[in-house]
């Protein structure tokens, strides 16, 4: 008689396989929600230095780039600046952090939160993270601005973890 098929042995051995592969690739598959957040977050840092680069330019223009505490105009109207970049407002500001950069980038303010950090930095991070202080927190956008003549503010990404 001849029989076709595996034995045991056989199928034993590709299960095995099959088990190293699974072990091997699943770590790859399981972090992919962290890399997804991690690059949305980029897609921000991205869109605060594209902003804060034009207010660069509209300072360069009014020639107010050197100067501490000065003012651009944008359609909307004025808009404060420090050395020619956007300023950090504080929480206590009239129009505070939410305010002041929903005017120069385009961010849902139900699914992104910006908020003045305790170390005089701003935060940008997602809704779903609840309250978050710390420039140093996972997962968040962190926007130091400059504190001097021709010092470029620094956007930092704090992967997600």
């Amino acid at each position: 008689m001849n029989a076709k098929g595996f034995t045991l042995i056989e199928l034993i051995v590709v299960i095995v396989i099959l088990g190293i592969l699974a072990a091997t690739a699943a770590p790859k598959f399981i972090n992919l929600k962290a890399d997804a957040q991690t690059a949305v977050l980029q897609g921000v840092k991205a869109s605060i230095e594209s902003a804060a680069a034009l207010v660069h330019s509209k300072s360069i223009v009014a020639g107010n780039q050197d100067e501490a505490d000065a003012s651009v105009t944008l359609s909307d109207g004025a808009l404060d600046i420090a050395y020619g970049y956007p300023i950090a407002p504080s929480p206590f500001d009239a129009s505070g952090p939410d305010a002041y950069w929903q005017r120069l980038i385009d961010i849902d303010g139900d699914v992104f939160v910006i908020r003045a950090a305790t170390d005089g930095k701003l935060i940008f991070y997602s809704s779903e993270q609840g309250s978050i202080f710390s420039s140093n927190a996972d997962c968040v956008v962190v926007y130091d601005p400059p504190n001097g003549v021709n010092i470029r503010p620094e956007v930092t990404v704090n992967e997600c973890i």
